[in-house]
This record gives C-alpha cells, structure tokens and sequence, in this order.
C-alpha cells in the first residue's frame, strides 16, 4: 500500500496583500458613536444599559420607559413600557442585530424587530436601518458642528416605508435631533450635562414630550 503527500502552496498577489488591511481599517469602528435617535433605530448599539423616560407635558396623561442592553458582540435588547400611550399600559420587547459597526469608511447596518409578541400600541415592526456618523471637516460639515450621524432604513408595520434621521452634536454636549418615522416628523433638543446622564425635549409629532436618559457605565 502506498500512500502519496503533497504540500499546496498558496502566494496571494501583491495588489491583494494591500487590499486586505485596507478592508480590515475600514470596518474599524469609529469612536464615540451617537446611538440613539427618538423613535426609530439606528445601526449602532448602545455601549451599556441605559435606561429612559419621557413624559408628554399636555394633552394625554402619558408617557414611555425604554430599557436597552447590550448583549454579545452584535446583539442590543429592547424593553419598553407603555405608560398610558395611546390610553394603554403595556409592554414590548425587541432585539437588534449588528451586521456592521460604523466604521471609518464604511456605514454601520442593522437589523431587528420591536414588540415581538404584537401587544404594545405601536405594535410588531421589523426593520433595516443603515447609520453613518460623520465628523467636523469631512465632507464640508463646518465648525461648530462636532459630528453628524445620518441614519434610513425601511421596516414593516408602523416602519413601513422609509425611515431618516439624522442627529447633530454641537460644543457643550448639545444634540439637535429631527427623524422621520414613516409616519410623521419628530424632533428634539438634548443636553447631557455628564456622561452617564442626557436630558431630552422632543416634539412627537407636534406634542411636547420631556424626560431623560440614564446609562450605565462599568
């Protein structure tokens, strides 16, 4: 009996070998990401959990919590509570997972779904959301701009259709917040006078919500 071995031998091209690293450096995440936006998703998750409130100021008696935590490398979940929205008290529950981190060339994209089990007044929604964060002096953003994260996507139930947001942070730890929900125009003025802590004025719609953000940190 005979037995035969043979060694293979592989020479990437020189034009690869250049490539390659280049790839690697431009899925590099980018630092200090801007995660959140008021209503729709983004393609970041958050670093740590992070707990939120908002109150409507007239109108309805109501309001929402939101419970986000991160889980894995790639996975961020989601538990909101209903606080008399829409004359209801219910809960929902949700995931989302991060095909890409938003990098230095390339855009982070996402996937998920909200309300799993269908009982909450904005019922189930699936979505797809791509977000690109954009610094001061790239692509003509001017001073006192600091960064510019854009997000869309598309979804099912109330996403379907398209989703756009885009969040501005500008010097003193101020954000300027405007998003289309595939339904109607939300906006916001936040503050986060400490890291941990950010305070929210949104408009939902036109009504006028306050409340605050609170995120762990380890």
């Amino acid at each position: 009996m005979h037995f035969s071995f043979c060694t293979l031998h592989f020479e990437f091209p020189s034009s690869a070998a250049r490539f390659f690293p280049a790839l690697l450096l431009a899925c590099v995440p980018a630092a200090a990401r801007a995660d959140q936006l008021i209503q729709i998703p983004t393609a970041d998750r958050v670093e740590a959990p992070t707990v939120e409130y908002k109150q409507r100021l007239d109108g309805q008696h109501e309001g929402y919590g939101t419970l986000l935590v991160p889980a894995g490398l790639a996975y961020e979940l989601m538990v909101r509570y209903y606080n008399n929205e829409d004359h209801e008290h219910t809960a929902e529950g949700g995931a989302l997972f991060q095909l890409l981190p938003d990098g230095v060339v390339t855009p982070g994209v996402s996937l998920g779904i909200w309300d799993i089990s269908n009982s909450s007044p904005w019922g189930r929604r699936a979505f797809f959301v791509i977000t690109k964060g954009l610094r001061q002096g790239q692509f003509g953003i001017p001073k006192p701009i600091e960064r510019v994260q854009l997000t869309f996507g598309t979804g099912t139930g109330r996403f379907s259709g398209i989703l756009a947001g885009a969040r501005v942070d500008l010097p003193a730890r101020f954000s300027l917040i405007a998003e289309f929900d595939a339904r109607r125009l939300n906006a916001g003025v936040w503050w986060s006078p400490v890291k941990p802590l950010t305070v929210k004025g949104d408009l939902h719609n036109g009504n006028p919500y306050a409340g605050g953000e609170f995120r762990l940190r380890f």
